[in-house]
């Protein structure tokens, strides 16, 4: 195992590894589920969460600038709060890998064959070659993801400002206000930021951290913000022409430019938006169990890298559970939605924990001030969860502190 990570990432490689992930399945399968929840009120879930995720991105990257390595923000949880708010917010991050990763595949796989029953079977391979693919080196996957995370957005910003600008729908009255349909509308966009918190499992092979991080994450969230408002917008308000009388999709968004073959375009730019997630989100998280591991919190061979210096034995592992659960979702015991809803839940559980540790962290009142909005703002976000989702995450936390309780705890003489 190397001791010293090469510092290969600059801000464009950094921002490949983010802007393509972030916009990942969320871009795709969000923008109808939310004007379906929320009527003419989910463009106003749309500004709330492109805001909220704006803050989000740089209160992460201030934590990954000040705290900066494989572990990522769990480095100044622990700082802020402990070894077991460290543990737990890992844990969290990673059950939430345990599952996203194969509602993303799945999403593929629906978009690449719409008319195929078989999606588990189909996302089988797609999930193989990303596996595959993180054994490289991080320069290597970087820039993959800026190829095809650049195509994507260009794709979709302009499939979406064509339809605002020439093909809307004429103004109609807006639709009543229903409070719980936007607060599920707001726990459904949640997926739409969820990225930034893993940006800084990535800042130990960040060349210049505070220059590189600063500029990276400016660029992207402009871009991503950018990107989500047009698409969100577009599909609130598009012609309903274009959909033909069909199911409202994104793939409709770029029927204006690309016509006959706006269905094998959007299949392409699915498969490589969700590429790009599975590699960032596993490969962050991954990286994470291999610190883990040396600190002999989870099993050694966790942590063996190889000449790459890619975490392998965590690449192994997570792939082997995404297996499990592809297994499970062929059986019809689970489905992306099921998937979307757990992964979401230890997200959100994971970021409240990194915000608070921003709010005791960082040196400034205005930035606490922030960080304290952020985090009341994601409190009411996930209280919109499933309630089986809830009571599991707050089982992992009595859990982990009560073990950590009890090492504390010295032991009487028998």
């Amino acid at each position: 195992m190397k001791s010293d990570t090469p510092k290969t990432l600059g801000p464009l490689l950094l921002s490949g590894l983010m802007i393509g992930p972030i916009l990942g399945s969320g871009i795709i399968i969000l923008p109808p589920l939310a004007y379906g929840v929320a009527g003419d009120w989910a463009i106003f879930a749309w500004v709330l969460m492109a805001m909220a995720g704006f803050f989000f991105a740089f209160t992460f990257a201030r934590l990954s600038i000040l705290y900066p390595g494989s572990g990522g923000v769990t480095t100044a949880v622990a700082a802020a709060f402990g070894t077991g708010a460290k543990q737990l917010t890992s844990l969290y991050l990673i059950g939430a890998v345990l599952f996203g990763p194969v509602a993303v595949m799945l999403t593929a796989a629906d978009y690449l064959f719409p008319d195929s029953p078989a999606a588990p079977l189909l996302a089988l391979p797609m999930l193989l070659v990303c596996s595959c693919l993180l054994q490289r080196k991080i320069a290597s996957i970087g820039r993959i993801s800026l190829i095809m995370s650049s195509l994507a957005a260009a794709i979709l910003l302009m499939g979406g400002a064509t339809v605002l600008l020439l093909h809307q729908k004429p103004a109609i009255p807006m639709t009543p206000f229903a409070a719980g349909d936007f607060g599920y509308t707001l726990l459904l966009l949640f997926w739409t930021i969820v990225g930034w918190e893993v940006v800084g499992n990535y800042s130990g092979e960040v060349r210049n951290p505070k220059r590189t991080i600063t500029i990276a994450v400016g660029f992207s969230a402009a871009v991503i913000t950018a990107v989500s408002m047009v698409v969100g917008a577009a599909i609130q308000y598009i012609d309903p022409a274009l959909t033909g009388g069909g199911k409202l999709q994104v793939t409709a968004l770029i029927t204006p430019l690309f016509a006959g073959y706006s269905r094998p375009v959007m299949a392409l730019l699915t498969l490589s938006l969700c590429t790009a997630t599975y590699l960032l989100f596993v490969g962050g998280v991954a990286r994470l169990i291999g610190v883990l591991a040396r600190e002999k919190f989870l099993p050694r061979f966790l942590g063996t890298t190889n000449r790459s210096d890619a975490p392998v034995g965590a690449i192994g592992a997570l792939t082997t559970v995404h297996l499990a659960v592809l297994a499970a979702a062929s059986c019809g015991l689970i489905d992306t939605e099921t998937l979307v809803a757990f992964a979401n839940g230890f997200f959100i559980a994971n970021a409240l924990i990194g915000i608070a540790a921003a709010g005791k962290l960082f040196p400034e009142r205005l930035q606490r001030t922030v960080a304290f909005l952020l985090g009341l703002f994601f409190v009411i976000v996930f209280l919109h969860s499933h309630f089986l989702v809830i009571l599991l995450i707050l089982a992992m936390a009595a859990g982990t502190f009560a073990r950590q309780k009890a090492m504390k705890t010295p032991q009487l003489p028998g």
